[in-house]
């Protein structure tokens, strides 16, 4: 897997969505996962036990203020926001392809049913995966796209 590829979470309150996106991306061996704009369950129970998952795996876990603030703090070579509503569709290889050539990508996913805003997508190249009728959420949208990565990182 890409060991620069960090995974951004933005504008989350289910605790569980958080902790699902964590078990995740830590899961797949990604060492770092951020969120953004956490607020309500996210932010009282879901960030405490992302926290603790990370620490007992050795990982990164960050809370930001924003999706701009990852973006500089961070500063990322190439940023794929995954929008349905702003972005444009690929295939998940394609998607993966575009995070595989980076050496510090970021990928950022919503943390709502709603796609990312207007100004979210904005901070990167806007994309979703094709074929996909309606947005499936942030779990499954990276759980795609991070399996087709790992598919590219196999001899």
């Amino acid at each position: 897997m890409h060991d620069g590829l960090v995974v951004l979470l933005h504008d989350v309150s289910s605790a569980q969505r958080l902790i699902d996106t964590a078990r995740l991306v830590y899961g797949l061996g990604l060492r770092s996962f951020v969120a953004s704009k956490v607020y309500g369950a996210a932010a009282s129970s879901g960030v405490p036990e992302a926290s603790r998952m990370a620490m007992k795996l050795g990982r990164l876990f960050a809370v930001l203020p924003s999706a701009r603030d990852a973006v500089e703090l961070l500063q990322p070579d190439a940023v794929i926001v995954v929008s349905r509503d702003y972005g444009e569709p690929l295939e998940a290889s394609e998607i993966a392809e575009k995070l595989a050539k980076a050496k510090k990508p970021l990928l950022v996913l919503g943390g709502i049913d709603a796609a990312p805003s207007k100004d979210v997508a904005a901070l990167g190249e806007a994309l979703y995966i094709a074929g996909v009728e309606h947005r499936l959420g942030p779990v499954a949208e990276a759980a795609i796209i991070l399996a087709a990565l790992r598919g590219l990182s196999r001899p």
